[in-house]
């Protein structure tokens, strides 16, 4: 059986943490001996299922569903930030009879308690995504509303600092 992982980033910035996620699944991997075949990375967040890589592994998986025993993940959130999303993933994984795996939920598995606490991951993601959705909107509205300038300056200019705030000059 051929097995994957799947490793995730909100934005091209933290891509240095990819190599982390990386070396953390491929030794879970090997402490369990699985054999890594591919590797799906996105650099988007989690907050909906439309990431490209995301969804080239789970049309691998459909296309090969006999060969592919585990999709690994380094943790739920990585997978998901949305507990439906999560849960469709890993039901359609299941269906397939595909395991998820996750290096820092191992107790995510099949039985009563297991998905359970997969349910609960989930659910905690999620609060947690939209709790720092909540503040970053009302931090941004508090900074336009004081005059700073919040957002990527316009083609054609550059954002600056002054002293009270972002402004975007010429």
């Amino acid at each position: 059986m051929d097995d994957l992982i799947y490793i995730r980033v909100s934005t091209e910035e933290q891509s240095d943490s990819l190599p982390v996620q990386e070396k953390k699944c491929r030794d879970f991997a090997q402490s369990q001996s699985l054999n890594v075949t591919h590797v799906f990375t996105d650099a988007e967040s989690a907050r909906t299922t439309g990431r490209p890589q995301l969804q080239a592994m789970l049309a691998f998986c459909r296309k090969h569903k006999k060969k592919i025993g585990n999709v690994i993940v380094a943790d739920l959130s990585r997978l998901a930030r949305n507990v439906v999303d999560q849960g469709s993933i890993i039901a359609s994984l299941a269906e397939q009879g595909i395991r998820l795996q996750s290096v820092d939920e191992q107790h995510i598995d099949g039985t009563a308690s297991g998905k359970f606490m997969a349910g609960m991951t989930g659910v905690f993601n999620q609060y947690f995504s939209d709790s720092l959705s909540e503040r970053t909107k009302y931090r941004m509205q508090a900074a336009v509303k004081s005059g700073r300038f919040v957002w990527k300056a316009p083609l054609g200019y550059l954002n600056t600092k002054n002293g009270s705030g972002s402004t975007i000059k010429v």
